[in-house]
């Protein structure tokens, strides 16, 4: 029988997602599950996320009226390379090409659940004898190479620092067809750490997605002039004192907590980056908006290209499907 699809999966710290592809990696269908690393972490053993994929890729195949002899291949990226995931596998070291990062795919045969090779993306880092300038991701780094298909398709960019914001924001410095740096900050897992545990709480929990564009600069100002933990102060105070609206409070804060990453993105421009001036930010519209007011008037960033995402749209497959074709051959 001929095998005409093939399953990839996206796999984070708590939630797993199941694509369904045809030949041609068209998405026919998907299915999230709330299992990942950090389940395995807590359990002590990765059966359980293992299992719970497996759950994930029955469920899919009988959806569609599937068997797993109707599987070519299955591919698996994010958290499945780490210590908790499927198999721990060393993240690649940049600066590399695509081509290169293609020809790394790892071959795991998971003989508990599947009883049948899953191929492992790998994750990516940076050395230095710095250690203030080493870097790293995981699940990240195939979304980037279906970004940088769709960005060099649509538009004329050799240099460019991919911006993906999420619980941690990475900035990825693309040259041409070459992966060469990444800058890594501690982000959205810090906004729910505050939004969660701290005085905070009432200030960042809203469910407003408009933005105060002069709260939004006010933030970056305060964060330049008095640093971290006094611009986060004066957004308590404003609470306090009941300066502003919940509205203009919710902007300064989510400037402050995320003004951070144009400050590393610049000093990489600065020093290390120099002739990239483009951003290309992968992201949903709430992001796109914020970082567009946060890098407003930047000296070295002069322009902004969004690249939506969506849950009908997976830059993740995207970039499988550039891969697997760079690969070159079906893995069977």
């Amino acid at each position: 029988m001929k095998k005409n699809y093939i399953l990839y999966f996206d796999s984070g710290t708590s939630n797993t997602r199941a694509y369904l592809l045809d030949r041609d990696f068209r998405i026919c269908d998907s299915a999230k599950r709330t299992v990942g690393s950090k389940d395995s972490a807590i359990a002590g053993s990765n059966r359980v996320l293992i299992e719970g994929m497996k759950i994930l890729y029955d469920q899919v195949l009988e959806a569609n009226s599937l068997s797993d002899g109707d599987v070519e291949a299955i591919y698996a990226s994010g958290m499945v390379t780490s210590p908790y995931g499927l198999k721990e596998i060393p993240h690649l070291v940049l600066p590399m090409t695509v081509q290169d990062f293609a020809d790394s795919l790892y071959p795991f045969h998971e003989d508990t659940c599947f009883h049948r090779d899953i191929f492992l993306v790998p994750g990516l880092k940076t050395l230095s004898d710095d250690f203030s300038f080493v870097n790293n991701l995981r699940g990240e780094e195939i979304e980037i190479i279906g970004a940088l298909e769709e960005l060099k398709a649509e538009r004329d960019v050799e240099n460019v620092v991919m911006l993906m914001p999420g619980s941690h924001t990475h900035g990825i410095y693309i040259q041409g067809d070459q992966i060469t740096g990444i800058i890594s900050n501690f982000t959205g897992e810090l906004f729910y750490a505050l939004k969660q545990d701290t005085i905070l709480s009432p200030v960042l929990t809203s469910d407003s997605l408009e933005l105060d564009e002069a709260m939004v600069r006010k933030g970056i100002e305060n964060l330049e002039r008095f640093g971290f933990n006094r611009a986060l102060y004066i957004c308590h105070a404003m609470r306090i004192f009941e300066h502003g609206t919940p509205q203009q409070r919710l902007s300064y804060g989510e400037s402050v907590i995320m003004g951070g990453v144009r400050q590393s993105l610049e000093y990489y421009c600065e020093h290390f980056w120099k002739e990239c001036r483009t951003v290309a930010l992968v992201s949903d519209e709430f992001m796109y908006r914020l970082f567009s007011m946060i890098l407003e008037g930047s000296r070295y960033i002069d322009r902004i290209i969004w690249m939506p995402i969506s849950d009908g749209k997976s830059y993740g497959v995207s970039g499988l499907k550039k891969i697997v074709s760079l690969k070159g051959e079906r893995h069977e």
